[in-house]
C-alpha cells in the first residue's frame, strides 16, 4: 500500500465527450438490457463478462465523470473493469499493481481477488485468483518485503465470517481453500481463550504496524500489533486495542497511520438507494488519533455523478494522503473500481 503512484487526471472537453459518448453507446449501452437492476445478476452472468477489448476499455475508463471544480476529491485511477460482476469489498496498493478483493455471488464464502497492472500508456491488464471460504472480504492491505508482496485478508470463514487473518501471495489463477501460509487467530484479551471473529486486517504505509478489527455486541475493536518481517505477529502481545461504537451507516473498510485510524463507511448513491427502497446513508470518513483522543469525521461530498459510488476500501499514505475505492458501473454486467484522493 505504501509509494501510492498518481496518475493523471483524466480531462475531457466538449468535442472528446460526444465521441466517448457514441463510444459508450457502442460498447455499454447493449449490456444494460441484461442486468438493469443490481439484483438482477445471476451466477451465470457474474463471470459472463464481455470480452475486454482495447477499446472497451478505453470507453469505460473514459465514462468516469471529470470531477467539477471545487470537488473534495481528485480522479486517480478511472473506471478498471473486475473480473466478476461483484461488488469489491476492500482494495489496496503495493506499488506494482491494485489489487482488489470482491464477493463472487450474494451469501457466498468464496472470494475472486482481481490484480489490476497499470502499464505506462494508461492502460492496464488484469488477472485474478479465487479465495474459497475467506468470507466477506471486507478488508484487504499488502506490503512488500525483498520484491515481494504479500497480501493480508481475513480467512477461514463460518457463515459467512472470518475467524482468522493470513497472508499469501497473488499467483493467477491459482486457488486457496481457506487461508494463505500463515493463519493467525485473534483472541479477544491476552489471557483469553476464546477468539473473535468477522476479523480483518489493515497495515501501516510504512509496513511495520497491523491492525486488526473485529466487532462484539454494539461495538467495534481495532487491535495493534507490530508487523514483523511483513510475515508475522505475535497475537497475544498487542500494544494497544481500541473500543469505538458501531455506526448505523455500513462499514466500508479502515487503514492506520502512526497513531490514528482512518474508517470510511456509507451506502450506494442516494438515487440508486431510493431506487432499492433501502435507507441512504453518506460517504463518511473518520479519524481517531488514539494518542491525542482526537476524533475527527470527514463527509466526502465528491463524484457526485459516478455511477452507483459505494465506497469499498481506504488507503491512507505515510504523511496523511487518504485515498478511496468507489465502486461504479454495478448496473452493467460489469463492475468497476474508481480511486479517488481526498483533497
Amino acid at each position: 500500500m505504501a509509494n501510492m503512484i498518481r496518475f493523471r487526471k483524466n480531462r475531457i472537453s466538449i468535442p472528446i465527450i460526444l465521441c466517448i459518448s457514441f463510444m459508450i453507446s457502442m460498447f455499454i449501452l447493449p449490456l444494460y438490457a441484461d442486468a438493469y437492476v443490481a439484483g438482477d445478476i445471476s451466477r451465470k452472468k457474474n463471470t459472463s463478462l464481455p470480452p475486454l477489448t482495447g477499446e472497451l476499455q478505453k470507453s469505460i475508463m473514459d465514462s468516469t465523470p471529470v470531477e467539477a471544480a471545487g470537488s473534495d476529491l481528485e480522479l486517480v485511477c478511472p473506471a478498471a473493469r473486475l473480473s466478476t460482476a461483484r461488488i469489491p469489498q476492500g482494495y489496496t496498493y503495493d506499488g506494482n499493481s491494485y489489487y482488489y478483493l470482491s464477493q463472487m455471488a450474494t451469501g457466498s464464502d468464496d472470494l475472486r481477488l482481481t490484480r489490476i497492472t497499470w502499464q505506462g500508456n494508461g492502460t492496464y491488464q488484469s488477472s485474478y485468483m479465487t479465495l474459497k471460504n475467506f468470507g466477506h472480504g471486507t478488508n484487504l492491505d499488502c506490503v512488500r518485503v525483498n520484491g515481494k508482496t504479500w497480501l493480508w485478508t481475513g480467512c477461514n470463514s463460518k457463515k459467512g465470517e472470518s475467524t482468522a487473518i493470513t497472508r499469501f501471495t497473488f499467483k493467477s489463477g491459482k486457488v486457496l481453500n481457506r487461508h494463505g501460509k500463515g493463519l493467525y487467530r485473534i483472541p479477544l484479551s491476552k489471557k483469553s481463550k476464546k477468539y473473535a471473529t468477522n476479523v480483518y486486517p489493515a497495515i501501516d504505509a510504512k509496513g511495520k504496524k497491523l491492525a486488526v478489527r473485529y466487532t462484539d455486541g454494539k461495538k467495534q475493536y481495532f487491535v495493534f500489533y507490530r508487523l514483523i518481517g511483513g510475515k508475522k505477529i505475535r497475537t497475544r502481545k498487542y500494544y494497544k486495542k481500541v473500543a469505538l461504537k458501531k455506526k448505523a451507516a455500513p462499514f466500508q473498510g479502515f487503514d492506520i497511520n502512526g497513531t490514528t485510524l482512518y474508517t470510511i463507511e456509507g451506502t450506494a448513491s442516494k438515487s440508486e438507494m431510493r431506487e432499492r427502497k433501502e435507507k441512504y446513508y453518506p460517504i463518511v470518513i473518520r479519524k481517531y488519533d488514539y494518542a491525542k483522543k482526537k476524533k475527527q469525521q470527514i463527509k466526502v461530498k465528491g463524484a457526485s455523478r459516478l455511477s452507483h459510488r459505494e465506497p469499498e476500501g481506504i488507503q491512507v499514505q505515510s504523511k496523511g494522503s487518504i485515498l478511496m475505492n468507489l465502486a461504479s458501473h454495478y448496473k452493467t454486467r460489469y463492475t468497476c473500481v474508481n480511486v479517488y484522493r481526498l483533497k
